[in-house]
């Protein structure tokens, strides 16, 4: 079994505390994983207003205790508090998260609006912010990205035909069960597709009957149930990285000792450059996620 870890950065106190964690322990173990850090502000505080656009985020949130997982001060960022910048606000740590060997990817620019308003963003919008993130990660890391990972698994016909233009050597936006050429009604496009087929560790914590305790075991079993050999798995700083980072370090330890073999995600994508088929993609309701995803069809 093959697995890719990759790891979303979608808050300022997310890099600051949870890519350090991750990368001690990924050290220790000897795994090298897939980094995406957005380069815009953290807004995360404007989450809240998803209650009013998104059937069952309230539920979710009832479930899950947002506050033990993101933390009081990320749950106000960009309402009753100010927005900072968070790959910018780290260069330091994205630095060595790549001279530790790790691949390192843009997760867009404004997380928050891209996952709350990419459906109804102009061409001009959502190329603005293709354009600030490329700019922001060359800036800071000082080379230009070769992925791209958008925000909350989202993408249309628009931004994939615009993320064309970017010369990206592949792009993680997506649900699914293998690499693939995306295709929008019948339009094909020509980044590799390379989507998370596993349900994340919020997800589950949102399932009937599911306690913190008992998660992981949750997605193990979607791992070996699946059919599949090769599984990417999105995790994401301020969760398995902070709040449930003890859990998270037992569960890595528990798959390598299984002999699970811990590959990047560029791996996954340069085995299937050539030889991946074209999928429709579209939007879907996926257990424990509030509101529609990108899936492959």
């Amino acid at each position: 079994m093959k697995l890719a870890l990759k790891v979303d950065v979608d808050t300022y106190d997310g890099m600051r505390d949870g890519v350090p964690n991750f990368s001690a322990l990924f050290r220790e173990l000897g795994i090298k994983a897939s980094f995406y850090i957005p380069f815009g502000p953290d807004a995360s505080g404007r989450a809240i207003f998803r209650v009013f656009k998104k059937k069952g985020f309230l539920k979710k949130m009832l479930r899950t205790n947002p506050v033990k997982l993101y933390g009081f001060k990320t749950m106000l960022r960009g309402t009753l508090l100010p927005s900072p910048m968070i790959g910018a606000s780290f260069p330091d740590i994205a630095k060595r998260v790549e001279a530790e060997g790790h691949e390192l990817g843009i997760h867009g620019y404004h997380h928050v609006e891209w996952q709350d308003h990419l459906l109804e963003m102009s061409g001009t919008d959502i190329r603005r912010h293709y354009e600030l993130a490329v700019s922001s990660f060359e800036k800071t890391v000082g080379k230009k990205s070769k992925a791209f990972a958008a925000p909350a698994w989202l993408c249309t016909g628009e931004s994939l035909a615009i993320q064309d233009e970017f010369g990206f050597a592949y792009a993680s936006n997506s649900r699914g069960r293998h690499p693939f050429y995306p295709s929008v009604e019948g339009k094909k496009f020509k980044t590799l597709e390379v989507p998370s087929t596993l349900p994340t560790l919020d997800e589950v914590l949102a399932w009937d009957g599911v306690r913190p305790e008992t998660a992981s075991s949750r997605i193990t079993d979607a791992m070996k149930n699946s059919g599949l050999t090769t599984h990417v798995h999105s995790i994401h700083t301020e969760v398995e990285g902070t709040a449930l980072f003890a859990d998270f370090s037992a569960w890595v330890r528990s798959l390598k000792a299984e002999g699970v073999q811990f590959v990047t995600v560029k791996e996954i994508a340069d085995a299937a450059r050539g030889n991946a088929p074209v999928c429709e993609v579209a939007l879907k309701n996926l257990p424990g996620r509030a509101g529609g995803v990108s899936c492959q069809i």
